[in-house]
């Protein structure tokens, strides 16, 4: 009987428990963020250590220049008047002929051989097109601007390729 006059317990509040778990889940995002930057954190001298792979040497000369001057050496590279940049359907072409060889029964390395070296070729011949405008476009730099560009160059270098 006595227990039918008491109060029943106060028990916890349903807008205490939503604000608990709402602390909680931040906490955890936040630890979250913490730990993620600690695990993927490298300082800059890592950074300066690093070198960019065989195939992109040139790639942080274009990404420091200006968009509308890098779009120049663009430009010129493809209308330039031995040939331009192999057309996309040029390029699939070649890594078909590729394909086939690899695939081809008996196989004949000669054949493969010959595909790689013509691709290697036409590798070369873009970069030399693309170094050659590269290279007027600096050769038209003032002392200041090509100052400017190096240091620009050099952030590219230390802030490392563009995560997607």
């Amino acid at each position: 009987m006595q227990d039918a006059e008491q109060p029943p317990p106060a028990g916890t509040g349903r807008w205490i428990k939503i604000l608990l778990a709402a602390s909680l889940a931040l906490n955890l995002a936040v630890a979250g963020l913490i730990l993620g930057a600690v695990i993927r954190h490298d300082g800059p001298m890592d950074r300066m250590k690093r070198s960019p792979t065989l195939g992109a040497f040139g790639a942080p000369y274009m990404l420091a220049l200006p968009r509308e001057d890098r779009r120049a050496v663009l430009r010129v590279m493809r209308f330039s008047q031995d040939g331009g940049v192999p057309s996309r359907e040029m390029r699939r072409a070649v890594f078909q002929e590729v394909l086939t060889s690899l695939r081809a029964t008996p196989f004949d390395s000669a054949q493969l051989q010959a595909v790689v070296v013509r691709q290697a070729a036409i590798t070369i011949d873009v970069q030399k097109r693309a170094q050659s405008a590269w290279l007027e476009l600096v050769e038209g730099m003032t002392d200041a601007e090509r100052a400017d560009y190096a240091d620009a160059v050099e952030e590219v270098l230390n802030r490392g390729p563009k995560r997607r």
